[in-house]
């Protein structure tokens, strides 16, 4: 048979399609259905003294649910989408494990009433499916279509967030615990994570987040995800994050550590149908890793299961050993050494983009390093491993060296074929992680003494707005003014205020006499500078239609030295005067010689967006008053994100934003922080004493 690629060409190492051998796995002996989850709640309640229910939301397989679990949580209902997912939940647990939509709001009402039936819940814990919010869905796609299709499909799974909270805003479990992709908290998505904090609060719970790599606590992968904990004022204390095992990941538990015993077994020849159990009998772990992972379920000494790979094309193949023997890189082959394109659509077509633009996930293919955590493993492993070949041999990863990976145990089987099992293990919480975290979520269950400590966000968040207003008319930024009297300024108009004000001034030249001069903190000279620049830009134009329409605008804009912006400036004028505008659409596209991180901070200051512009004054404040070491947020954007998203939570009209902007601005900014923001926290920890 001859074989034809997507675009028509004969293709001579394609496989033809085997489908995999399914693995068929029956029902826990404990397992119920969802009708029955009173009376198993029940039946738990009779066996133990003082059981701690779980529930376990978008559960996948079960990483989650088998983590809580061994930190004696009694997970007794597990909810999925996906039948091959639940199947494999059903085996391994007792309790309900559902197929359901948590979509529909009927679903989400039913489970919440269902589970008021079974008593009190400890813990809700789940992670929302994180495709919609991941950049890496966007890394892989080899084509700029199937992205934009990919991301079409997956649009309504975006307010599963929603769902989740939700059922706790119904149920009020003592906690929660919410895990996604770091994206959900940075650009793009902030508005999401921000509103998960609101509803949260609102709903009585003290909220901590937390981005947490799997290395840190011996899983043998990087893994970064975002956890969010909740836990209940007056029934829950304040949960405190396990201190890492790890505190390098120079000496984190390595992929080698992790599946090297498998690694010296015959190799695998490849291809579904390969009965690898019946030819050859595990010889045992070789380190404390290893030996967990063969001890904490039950297992036959000499099994291994789920030890297949796709059979490799030859042309693959070939690839494989020229990239191993030569250590270059995929992007780095020549065009005929290569079967996918590593540049993007849009250079490909001749398009004008930048140079971080041009390529388009170039190292599709990659040999992964033995003595380094794995690289994180995700659901695409579903469709090919080829970011995932084997350090040694020239493959990629089985099913179980993935599993092993992700810490699942060698006793924890995979319902489904080869394709959803590779799925299960890529979106699971990593048990490892799933264990440390819920030992420590039973122990503020547990400490009634702290039940009643506040949460003291909210009331830092508070105070730093007191702050600003009540000294407006000394820090308040002129161009953030969201009403004219008491007539309220349209959005497009807030927004070319905030563009003049924010990204033009701080392009502004100083004149000859202050050309020596810096510009430091609290800079009154500076910031004066800044004002009377943006009442002379807006008295040229007063909204952006008057400056398209001006066609002297290069002549005057050149008085100040900024004739070189004109052309960004016209730009972002243009999406201001459209009938209809879509400010995320306008915080992701490219200005020219404004950054969109520029472009976002701006349009933050007035409430448009939530996605702020950081800076190093920002970060070091937000230290200060969140009492969180600076090094953490200096080196990560992603823990800016987290943390400023925190404190400023919704901030609907960007007066969180102004204020930290203001304060960053003082020379006092210690000692306001002291003596504002912070002094009740004295005066409670006077009381307390």
């Amino acid at each position: 048979m001859i074989h034809k690629n997507a675009v028509g060409k004969i293709d001579p190492h394609r496989l033809s399609p085997v489908r995999g051998p399914s693995s068929e796995l029956e029902a826990h002996i404990d397992s119920c259905s969802f009708d029955e989850l009173p009376e198993y709640a029940a039946k738990v309640r009779s066996i133990k003294k003082e059981p701690h229910f779980a529930v376990d939301l978008f559960s996948g397989a079960g990483g989650l649910s088998l983590g809580l679990h061994r930190a004696n949580f009694d997970v007794i209902l597990a909810c999925d989408i996906r039948n091959d997912s639940i199947m494999t939940h059903r085996h391994h647990f007792g309790g309900c494990s559902y197929e359901c939509d948590l979509s529909k709001r009927k679903v989400i009402n039913e489970i919440s009433d269902q589970l008021n039936n079974c008593g009190e819940i400890s813990l809700i814990a789940g992670g929302p499916p994180c495709q919609p919010f991941s950049r890496n869905i966007k890394w892989r796609k080899h084509n700029e279509e199937v992205s934009a299709q990919h991301q079409e499909l997956n649009e309504d799974r975006r307010e599963l967030w929603e769902s989740f909270i939700s059922i706790v805003e119904q149920v009020k479990p003592k906690a929660f615990l919410m895990e996604n992709v770091t994206d959900i908290a940075q650009t793009g998505e902030q508005e999401i994570y921000r509103s998960i904090i609101n509803r949260a609060e609102k709903a009585g719970y003290r909220i901590n987040p937390k981005l947490i790599y799997a290395w840190q606590y011996g899983v043998p992968q990087l893994r970064p995800r975002l956890f969010i904990s909740g836990t209940k004022i007056n029934e829950c204390a304040p949960m405190k994050w396990p201190k890492p095992k790890y505190d390098s990941v120079e000496n984190a538990v390595t992929l080698d550590e992790a599946i090297s015993d498998l690694s010296d077994l015959p190799p695998l020849k490849g291809g579904w149908d390969e009965k690898w159990n019946e030819n050859y009998s595990y010889e045992g772990p070789k380190n404390e890793y290893q030996k967990l992972m063969r001890d904490w379920l039950d297992i036959d000494a000499e099994m291994i299961h789920d030890h297949l790979i796709r059979k490799v094309r030859e042309d693959d193949l070939e690839t494989f050993k020229l990239m191993r023997s030569t250590g270059i890189k995929y992007s780095q082959l020549s065009e005929e050494q290569r079967r996918y394109s590593v540049t993007s659509k849009a250079f490909r077509e001749g398009k004008k983009v930048k140079q971080n633009q041009k390529m388009s996930f170039g190292d599709k293919y990659n040999i992964l390093k033995p003595n380094e955590p794995c690289l994180t493993i995700t659901a695409h492993m579903s469709k090919d491993g080829y970011w995932y070949i084997h350090p040694y041999q020239n493959r990629t990863l089985s099913v179980r060296e993935a599993a092993r990976v992700q810490s699942f145990p060698d006793g924890f089987n995979f319902y489904g074929g080869p394709s959803n099992r590779f799925h299960q293990i890529g979106e699971a919480v990593a048990p490892i992680v799933a264990f440390e975290l819920g030992k420590s979520l039973m122990k503020s269950i547990k400490n009634e003494k702290e039940f009643t400590q506040p949460d003291v966000v909210p009331k830092l968040r508070e105070n730093l707005i007191n702050w600003y207003e009540s000294n407006k008319k000394e820090v308040e930024l002129i161009w953030t003014k969201k009403r004219e009297g008491r007539k309220i300024i349209p959005s497009n108009i807030r927004a070319w205020n905030a563009c003049l004000g924010n990204l033009l001034p701080e392009t502004f030249k100083k004149n000859t006499k202050e050309k020596n001069k810096p510009a430091i903190l609290g800079d009154k000279d500076l910031e004066k500078r800044r004002k009377d620049t943006y009442q002379r830009l807006k008295n040229f134009w007063h909204s952006p239609e008057i400056f398209l329409q001006d066609k002297a605008r290069r002549m005057k804009i050149k008085s100040f030295s900024l004739e070189k912006y004109i052309p960004s400036l016209e730009l972002i004028a243009e999406e201001l005067t459209k009938d209809e505008i879509d400010w995320s659409e306008i915080t992701r596209k490219e200005y020219d010689l404004f950054s969109r991180n520029s472009v976002r901070g701006a349009l933050a200051t007035v409430g448009l967006t939530t996605e702020i512009k950081q800076s190093i004054f920002i970060s070091r404040i937000i230290s200060q008053i969140m009492d969180i070491d600076h090094e953490i947020l200096k080196f990560s954007n992603m823990n800016r994100d987290i943390h400023i998203g925190h404190l400023l939570e919704k901030d609907k009209e960007g007066t969180g934003y102004c204020s930290l902007l203001a304060l960053s601005k003082q020379e006092d900014t210690e000692e306001i922080i002291k003596n504002k923001l912070k002094l009740f926290l004295k005066v409670s920890n006077n009381k307390a004493a």
